[in-house]
């Protein structure tokens, strides 16, 4: 018989998604903006992913505090249990090797989480979110840490914004044909494009090469998820595994893993 089904939601700096989950499948994936969400836009969504139906529980993974409480208050509103708050005292299927567990993002732990399950350790999770984050799971599941920069929307937004002259460029609206090639800009946007794809590629790679050394893993596997994880990787030539929903799948990993005694 199936687990009924459980709402997961990732709270992250620029944006939260929150879909079904079921059974390790992923459905009715749905994103809101994250800085103008209220509590009533937040029970509208809520009610939108679950059509009216009900749902037996839900995992919450938050990096944005100030809006944990509201999510929190609507998931038990919405499904009459307690949700589950991520964090690094629960079951996890892992073992962390990290002095101060407890300032691990939700959703990097969902993601380490996921990435050892799904593909076997040792694993390497490359996030495109708000900050770029790569996370290590080396043998025997042991969580070892991680390398954290700016991620791609802060980098286009400080250029519009500090600079005098530089506009702000929408990334996804270069086509795949065109990233498929380097070239040399012809305008100030395609110049940022360029350097944003290009440059972002080469921090990958050059960042997936040290790990794989610094762990002596020359067959240590990568895996790449959040919202440019496509954009910068996809026809690049790098053996990667592309999981959009990654860190949703994370978060109801830790979910079934926590059900004992709740």
């Amino acid at each position: 018989m199936k687990s009924p089904p459980i709402i997961v939601v990732d709270i992250g700096n620029t944006s939260t998604s929150l879909a079904i989950a079921r059974g390790g499948a992923i459905s009715r994936v749905r994103q809101m903006d994250t800085c103008s969400q209220t509590s009533r836009n937040i029970r509208r969504q809520l009610l939108a992913l679950t059509a009216g139906q009900g749902s037996g529980g839900a995992a919450l993974g938050s990096v944005v505090p100030a809006k944990t409480g509201p999510w929190l208050t609507a998931l038990k509103s919405c499904t009459g249990r307690q949700p589950l708050l991520i964090n690094h005292r629960l079951q996890l299927g892992l073992r962390l090797d990290y002095p101060r567990p407890k300032t691990i993002g939700a959703d990097r732990l969902a993601n380490a989480c996921a990435a050892a399950e799904r593909y076997g350790p040792p694993v390497v999770v490359a996030d495109f979110g708000t900050a770029l984050t790569f996370d290590v799971v080396a043998r025997q599941r042991v969580y070892q840490g991680g390398i954290i920069v700016a991620g791609l929307p802060l980098m286009t937004h400080y250029l519009a914004t500090q600079t005098a002259l530089l506009p702000h460029v929408n990334l996804s609206s270069w086509s795949a044909a065109a990233r498929q090639k380097p070239a040399i800009g012809k305008s100030t946007a395609q110049a940022i494009r360029i350097g944003a794809r290009w440059g972002y590629l080469g921090m990958v790679r050059e960042i997936f090469n040290l790990l794989r050394q610094s762990l002596k893993e020359p067959r240590l596997k990568l895996c790449a998820t959040g919202g440019y994880a496509g954009w910068v990787l996809q026809g690049a030539g790098l053996k990667v595994s592309l999981d959009p929903h990654l860190t949703l799948r994370g978060l109801s990993l830790i979910y079934d893993l926590n059900q004992t005694g709740r």
